[in-house]
């Protein structure tokens, strides 16, 4: 309790500080803003590309048939209807605000925190991604699950809560976590993505500077849209066949070599969930189910697990160059709206102004 208090009163502090003209602010102040930009605009962008995120979720499930990104878009509209295609969108976009600010939130404030003792150089950055990456992992983790499986065809017509109790009651409680060793292995994902994008933005600043030393340094709208694009599909390109098959996983399926059914229990559920073979699951990932194993050549295996990569970077370097560039304009409103309450409510030493604590600290 008292941890807590003292961070509060370090935020409103440096927050007040803020709004009276001084220019430092700490840790907690640079992470609250950041991950409060973070969460607004992947929420924006989320909602935004929720008809393809509905599209890759299902091609990165199917084994056979069209792997195109608009001719899915299209199925589905045809059997579901337009909005089909926003199925999922309130659990898509309440995992990935939560999932954003608390992954913004520690980065952010690590990041601050270790500026102050040591330089940040890319392995570092790479390192504090990661650790920010665990952490929202473990707390974000059924959120991914349910809006994964939100978007099955299985799900239609229940809610955030039916669901959750479906979930619960055929797969376990467990269930919910189901590919979390995936998931802490791919928190590499947005540490490589942001580990990209801040060395990117930091080479054209310097680049902007040079070329005019008395402009302000700071990226466009369409400047952080295209580092975003790009960061993003770096990563996504690196850990593709992981999370596909993590994708698979939290759908409820198994990849199955061609010809061998999957295993089913008589309450629903799949004992094969529990295999740690991840060698023998990619395996099965790498093979259609419409061709002959022995007639699938090395390299159309290998583009096998890839299957769904154009819907995955379509839709994940669009969300991340939305999110990056929507961020960036967010992020001094943000900062200005809690300079703001901070200086209606709070004196410069983060004392409350107001009500019947008549300018003491609130209690410790």
């Amino acid at each position: 309790v008292e941890h807590f208090w003292q961070c509060r009163h370090s935020v409103c502090q440096s927050a007040a500080s803020a709004a009276m003209g001084d220019s430092s602010a700490s840790p907690a102040f640079v992470a609250l803003v950041q991950a409060s930009a973070g969460a607004a605009g992947g929420v924006f962008a989320s909602f935004v590309l929720q008809p393809l995120e509905v599209a890759k979720t299902r091609i990165q499930i199917s084994s056979s048939g069209d792997a195109s990104t608009f001719g899915m878009i299209r199925q589905i509209a045809a059997s579901d209807g337009p909005l089909g295609l926003f199925k999922g969108w309130a659990a898509k976009c309440t995992e990935t605000g939560s999932k954003n600010f608390l992954y913004f939130y520690i980065y952010d404030g690590l990041n601050a925190a270790t500026k102050q003792r040591v330089a940040i150089t890319t392995m570092v950055k790479l390192l504090l991604g990661y650790v920010a990456g665990v952490g929202n992992t473990l707390a974000t983790m059924p959120l991914e699950v349910i809006s994964t499986k939100a978007q099955l065809p299985d799900s239609k017509g229940l809610g955030t809560l039916e669901l959750i109790r479906k979930i619960v009651l055929t797969e376990g409680a467990g269930a919910l976590y189901t590919g979390l060793g995936y998931n802490i292995v791919l928190c590499v994902n947005p540490a490589i993505q942001n580990t990209t994008f801040d060395r990117c933005k930091e080479a054209v600043l310097r680049y902007i500077s040079r070329s005019d030393p008395n402009m302000r340094a700071a990226l466009s709208p369409l400047q952080a849209f295209m580092l975003g694009a790009f960061a993003k599909a770096v990563a996504t390109f690196i850990t593709f066949p992981l999370v596909r098959l993590k994708t698979i996983l939290q759908a409820g399926k198994v990849p199955q070599l061609p010809g061998k059914e999957a295993k089913t229990e008589p309450d629903g559920t799949n004992p094969d969930l529990t295999r740690t073979n991840s060698r023998q699951m990619l395996r099965a990932l790498s093979m259609r189910d419409d061709r002959d194993p022995e007639q699938q050549s090395p390299l159309q295996r290998i583009a096998e697990l890839y299957r769904g990569l154009g819907s995955a970077l379509l839709k994940s370097t669009l969300q991340a160059a939305l999110l990056y560039m929507m961020k960036d304009q967010i992020e001094s409103t943000v900062a200005r709206a809690f300079r703001l309450t901070a200086k209606a409510f709070f004196r410069r030493t983060g004392q409350l102004k107001l009500g019947s604590f008549s300018g003491r600290p609130l209690a410790s």
